[in-house]
């Protein structure tokens, strides 16, 4: 029995022994594991995992933020935390687009004036039967067409309605006078031909000629019957001129909706590489700091373009 308990003690004893021993080693330990802490495990760590995933990408790579503002301005700035300049990219987007679509909207409106007047003031009729009192006048002028261009039109008058006038008048009958046709000068001198032909009616080019080449002015409803066309444009009327200031008032809102688009390109250019700057700026900050903060790193300073 005492053998049994004396081992019980010794049991006990070296058991309470190793206990202490332990207690007593556990701060030596962790004065050993502080020693051995790194600058590394000192430094801050960024926890992105509380970005959106939309976000979080466009922060890291210089790639994706230029994609996105390019796609849309701004959009990359405003991930990196650069709000006043992603806020003028984004303004700039919406004044553009704003312009754009304006002088978009002002040019047709322009254009279907225009056109209305041109269609009420101008008729293929009166253009025609000037033609024959052209050739009347200048006997000189030899045309092979000229004739039966004069008996189609014959007792015919201008109604100023286009669905009318356009059906009076054989359109390549009067082409091929018009390719026979010189201008002749006031002293009789005989010069080049017309430089153009009557194009379809309806077409950009028809009401485009109609207001730009004297040629055509005797069509309107106000010119002055003259048989020797100046190339000053003294001798052509009020609605000449008036059709030429409205045909220049719609192109001049039409290349004005094309400089927006123009500048709506350069908004999304210019955004995307500030992004992508951006980001690479910052990434290079954020490794240029790593490495300060490293001692058994030697400082270096990189840019990666």
């Amino acid at each position: 029995m005492f053998s049994t308990m004396t081992k019980k003690g010794i049991s006990i004893l070296f058991l309470l022994l190793g206990l202490l021993t332990a207690v007593r080693a556990q701060p030596n330990n962790s004065s050993s594991n502080a020693s051995n802490i790194t600058i590394q495990e000192l430094q801050p760590k960024i926890n992105y995992t509380a970005s959106t995933p939309f976000f979080q990408p466009i922060r890291k790579k210089a790639g994706l933020a230029l994609l996105s503002s390019a796609i849309v301005p701004g959009s990359g700035q405003a991930a990196n935390g650069k709000w006043i300049r992603a806020g003028a990219y984004f303004l700039a987007e919406i004044i553009f687009v704003g312009m754009h679509i304006k002088n978009l909207r002002d040019a047709r409106a322009e254009e279907r004036q225009y056109k209305r007047f041109a269609n009420n003031n101008w008729s293929v009729v009166n253009y025609a039967k000037w033609l024959v009192e052209y050739h009347d006048q200048n006997q000189q002028i030899n045309n092979p067409y000229i004739n039966e261009l004069a008996n189609e039109i014959s007792g015919v008058t201008a109604n100023y309605d286009p669905d009318k006038d356009w059906n009076k008048v054989d359109l390549e009958l009067l082409r091929n006078v018009e390719r026979n046709t010189p201008f002749v000068f006031s002293d009789d001198g005989i010069g080049n031909k017309f430089s153009h032909v009557m194009p379809d009616y309806g077409s950009q080019q028809y009401y485009e000629l109609i207001s730009k080449y004297y040629q055509f002015g005797p069509g309107w409803s106000d010119f002055t019957s003259k048989y020797q066309l100046s190339w000053d444009g003294s001798d052509m009327s009020r609605y000449f001129f008036r059709g030429a200031d409205l045909a220049e008032q719609f192109n001049d809102s039409y290349r004005l909706a094309g400089n927006m688009v123009s500048l709506l390109i350069l908004n999304h250019i210019v955004s995307a590489f500030d992004s992508f700057l951006t980001v690479k700026i910052k990434n290079n900050r954020l490794e240029t700091h790593t490495n300060f903060l490293n001692p058994y790193k030697s400082f270096s300073l990189k840019y990666h373009f």
